[in-house]
């Protein structure tokens, strides 16, 4: 654990070294968020017999090599408009490197070593890799997700060749409040009919996308309670088979609004996704 915790700690300081102030306070946030929270996911998820000090250090470690991944997602989304009829390349490179940053963090939160178990999420859809004991992959659904991506597709266009393209479910419409290019509801991205081919929105708009992500951890804090349902509830076992509770959403929505208290452009969640989108 020593030898990987410096090794890390060297990887950092060298990117630290190279790149811009900006660059490294996104950065640090990305690491940050992913080691504190795994650290205190792993303290929650701690069996009986291990030692908390030696938990949380390894929840941490996990958690930053995660929130790294994370980061670099980001940096790639920030590439999509610059790029000429290759803006799917970046947009799903970026997407399933997020996935496996998230997927490394929310293991290193529920105690687990990091390549256990990979996740991608497209919408309200969450496909899990499990590795441990034999290959097994699993489907689930994310309840609240599918009901903001319900409530969207009853008066908006499905953009399907958008959703190709860009890895997010997209759909259009011509009423947008205050007339801007686009918003994000959940995990879809609704944008406006005059600017269906505007990728540096696309771009920042999948950052707001991430950002629900960045909240996945919250799910883990919940795994005893849930196994403990599990194992004194039939039913739940099999609900939970299928559905998983995407917490991540409400958490990240209360964020967001105490961060849009004082100004829309005072909030930090905007501001990452016009720093890393370029549209400021």
């Amino acid at each position: 654990m020593k030898i990987k915790l410096l090794i890390f700690i060297f990887l950092v300081s060298t990117f630290y070294k190279t790149y811009s102030q900006n660059d490294k306070d996104m950065a640090l946030y990305n690491i940050g968020i992913g080691a504190v929270s795994s650290g205190i996911g792993a303290i929650i998820n701690k069996k009986t017999n291990e030692k908390w000090g030696k938990v949380f250090l390894k929840g941490m470690y996990q958690g930053s090599l995660g929130g790294l991944l994370v980061y670099q997602s980001k940096v790639i989304v920030g590439k999509i408009p610059d790029q000429q009829q290759q803006q799917w390349k970046y947009a799903w490179g970026a997407k399933i490197i997020n996935a496996a940053g998230v997927s490394i963090i929310e293991n290193a939160s529920s105690n687990r070593n990091f390549w256990e178990q990979w996740n991608f999420h497209l919408g309200f859809n969450r496909v899990e890799f499990h590795t441990k004991g034999g290959f097994k992959i699993k489907y689930k659904i994310m309840p609240i997700s599918l009901a903001m991506t319900i409530g969207i597709a009853i008066n908006k266009k499905f953009e399907i060749d958008k959703t190709i393209e860009m890895g997010e479910i997209i759909f259009s419409t011509q009423n947008i409040d205050n007339n801007d290019y686009a918003y994000t509801f959940g995990y879809n991205i609704v944008m406006n009919n005059s600017h269906v081919n505007n990728y540096t929105t696309y771009s920042h708009e999948i950052i707001h996308i991430y950002q629900l992500n960045d909240f996945n951890f919250i799910n883990t804090y919940y795994d005893k309670l849930f196994l403990n349902w599990k194992n004194k509830s039939k039913p739940f076992n099999k609900i939970n088979n299928f559905l998983y509770l995407d917490m991540q959403i409400p958490v990240h929505r209360s964020f967001y609004l105490l961060e849009n208290q004082e100004s829309y452009y005072n909030n930090f969640f905007e501001y990452e996704a016009r720093f890393y989108s370029k549209s400021f």
